[in-house]
């Protein structure tokens, strides 16, 4: 698992870095064939492969270099950012740029590179949700399934769904957060009392993700 500083991340959503980054988003195009990026490569998909719509963010190439107050969307089928630049569009890779920042300049939302999902690899971007001993992200992805809403006899109609899976990372291993109690034991070992009582204290419904930012962030922090 490639850790990056979390801290680090909250001063860029303030600071940006353009200086040679820039040059580079010029260059850049669609990795794979080297052409620019379609805005809309499946017009016969119903709904969108994008996480949320383009908005203002940052593209972060390394921890010193970042470009910021760019026009960026999270291609979640494909897991690609987006960039869009004169007009044309531009792809990255999760194994070419670190991370990016959706929502800069209202609710930023951060997302990196490096950590290992189970069955899928390294190779995707997650959003960082709290980082520390345990860190808690968030596997955001679209699937292309039948359309639901197709009328009879439209059998290969197809549309986007997305999906989110948490995942909690302890000393470089990841588990798919679950909420039974076999599967906290198994998460949490000697330290699922302290989780059970944090619950407790706390009120916290562990189906929810807010709840359980809150209860990572309490662990973290020695609560």
């Amino acid at each position: 698992m490639k850790k990056f500083s979390l801290r680090l991340l909250v001063v860029m959503v303030f600071v940006g870095i353009t200086g040679t980054a820039f040059a580079q988003l010029q260059m850049l195009r669609d990795q794979a064939t080297g052409n620019p990026v379609l805005a809309n490569p499946y017009p016969e998909v119903k709904g969108s492969p994008y996480w949320t719509e383009f908005d203002y963010g940052k593209i972060i190439f390394s921890e010193r270099d970042t470009a910021d107050n760019l026009m960026i969307a999270f291609n979640a089928f494909n897991h690609t950012l987006v960039n869009s630049v004169d007009r044309e569009l531009m792809a990255y890779s999760p194994g070419k740029i670190t991370g990016f920042i959706l929502n800069a300049n209202s609710t930023p939302q951060v997302f990196v590179s490096g950590y290992k999902i189970p069955n899928v690899g390294a190779n995707r971007f997650v959003q960082v949700i709290v980082d520390g001993e345990y860190t808690l992200v968030s596997h955001k992805y679209k699937k292309m399934i039948d359309d639901p809403g197709a009328t009879y006899g439209s059998q290969r109609a197809k549309s986007f769904q997305g999906a989110e899976d948490l995942y909690l990372f302890k000393n470089g291993e990841a588990y798919l957060w679950k909420t039974k109690k076999k599967q906290l034991i198994e998460i949490f070992g000697e330290e699922y009392a302290k989780v059970n009582e944090l619950t407790k204290s706390y009120n916290l419904d562990l189906r929810e993700k807010n709840d359980v930012r809150r209860l990572v962030y309490f662990l973290n922090n020695g609560n």
